[in-house]
């Protein structure tokens, strides 16, 4: 009899082990992949030279190709320059207003000279499948100095 309760004691720690093990797994994967989505939306911004509609295009198709569905706060100050995508439907960004959840933002910084940069901001979440969401913070891209060839509508700068 003794035998057999620490074998189920044993067992028990062994299940606990392999859960640790998978949920660490997991939360690996998400988090790359969420790394992955950021570091090709900074790509289309560079490429296309800052936010205008082609980009914006590629971007929201790009996360919707990948069920990107995480939603965050862009700022909680109401902050001038910062735009968020409220659907990855339209192809449109509106200024960030506080407190309100946004798909992905976009900061536009005022870089050297004429050159502006942006900031990207993406959100995670640790999902796990028994626990569900158990918290989340956010993941930032930079892209490098550019010249832009921004929409009309977005031409307010974050420093200048």
């Amino acid at each position: 009899m003794r035998t057999a309760l620490g074998n189920t004691w044993l067992l028990q720690l062994v299940i606990l082990f392999i859960l640790i093990f998978a949920a660490y797994i997991i939360l690996t994967l998400q988090y790359s992949r969420t790394i992955k989505l950021k570091n090709e939306t900074v790509s289309i911004i560079e490429k296309y030279e800052g936010i205008n509609s082609t980009s914006l295009t590629l971007v929201n198709n790009y996360l919707k190709n990948f069920n990107y569905k995480t939603t965050g706060v862009c700022t909680t100050s109401g902050e001038r320059g910062i735009y968020g995508a409220t659907s990855l439907d339209l192809d449109i960004l509106e200024e960030a207003e506080a407190n309100k959840e946004y798909y992905y933002c976009l900061k536009k910084y005022k870089g050297a000279n004429t050159t502006h940069y942006y900031q990207v901001l993406l959100f995670y979440e640790f999902n796990l499948p028994v626990l569900g969401n158990t918290g989340g913070f956010n993941i930032r891209g930079t892209t490098t100095n550019f010249f832009t060839a921004d929409g009309s509508r977005y031409s307010a700068v974050i420093g200048g």
